[in-house]
């Protein structure tokens, strides 16, 4: 039985409408660490690093292993085993045996059926360790704060730690949350920076989370079905953003879209807030169009 089912008597009741991510564009703008980044551009660091070619020195399992978690950090959606054999040029079986130690270790794991397998939670948790939230921050501070002085809103950077929605930076820009780390840490479901995590992780992880907090109504709003949740993040996934109407606190509006690392996985999530009633689709749009640029910047730079 799915995660997801096992949890679904927790969440009986669907929450009302609210702005979702297809109700502000029909574009699909998926944050992409692999594509150069457009617009302005971010500042270039002293020297460019260069690929390693690959040597003799090399294990050949260990790099035929790093070989399958790039395959499966590059896909769009779970892939079949002959799938990633067949882009590894891989024997099925050796690919089988890789596969099976990289899902003991929880580096990936397989589909609901069995038949499918993607990135698992221990790429998450290995990207967002203590160095990695660290060097994260330092490195998108400027953007940040660059990105609050232009739009006018506030701008934060989180992170997930285990289950937990921890703030790592918060640029004020007239508006906030006014709520603790205790409270923000059990809202992944209520926010956009938490939802724009949530919908890259694997189905256990997030099933993971639900169980640790359950779904709480902070708003009318707030998501409270799981239901509403998998369909949720099935348009985060499908549009590159997440949205928070009024979900977590009363006229609040929020955007988020989600940072990767050099590996593909996701290790954390920018977003804005603004105030719900003054935020016309035009503006909302103008923010959602400037966060995906300033992702995709930040994200370039983790390479």
């Amino acid at each position: 039985m799915s995660s997801f089912n096992r949890l679904s008597s927790h969440v009986p009741t669907a929450a009302p409408r609210r702005l979702e991510p297809e109700d502000i564009t029909s574009d699909r703008t998926r944050v992409d660490a692999s594509e150069p980044s457009q617009g302005r551009i971010a500042p270039a660091p002293d020297a460019q690093p260069t690929e390693p070619a690959r040597d003799t020195t090399m294990i050949q399992s260990v790099d035929r292993a790093l070989d399958l978690l790039e395959i499966l950090a590059d896909a769009p959606q779970e892939m079949r085993l002959q799938d990633i054999a067949a882009a590894a040029g891989l024997k099925v079986s050796t690919c089988h045996h890789l596969l099976g130690t990289l899902t003991q270790r929880g580096y990936v794991t397989r589909g609901s059926k069995g038949k499918s397998y993607s990135l698992g939670a221990s790429i998450h948790k290995l990207a967002s360790g203590r160095g990695a939230r660290f060097d994260l921050a330092r490195e998108a501070e400027g953007y940040l704060a660059a990105m609050s002085e232009r739009l006018g809103c506030t701008v934060l950077l989180a992170t997930m730690d285990r289950t937990s929605l921890t703030i790592l930076r918060q640029f004020d820009g007239g508006i906030s949350w006014d709520a603790s780390a205790t409270e923000i840490a059990t809202a992944s479901h209520g926010t956009a920076l938490g939802k724009a995590i949530l919908a890259w992780l694997p189905e256990p992880e997030i099933a993971r989370v639900v169980a640790d907090f359950g779904l709480t109504p902070f708003t009318p709003t707030t998501i409270v079905s799981l239901i509403d949740l998998v369909e949720s993040l099935r348009q985060i996934r499908r549009h590159g953003f997440a949205v928070e109407d009024r979900e977590f606190k009363p006229g609040v509006l929020g955007l988020a879209c989600a940072l990767r690392n050099n590996a593909g996985a996701i290790i954390g999530a920018i977003g804005t807030l603004q105030p719900s009633e003054s935020s016309s689709r035009e503006r909302i749009r103008e923010t959602q169009q400037e966060l995906a640029l300033c992702a995709r910047e930040i994200s370039s730079i983790l390479r």
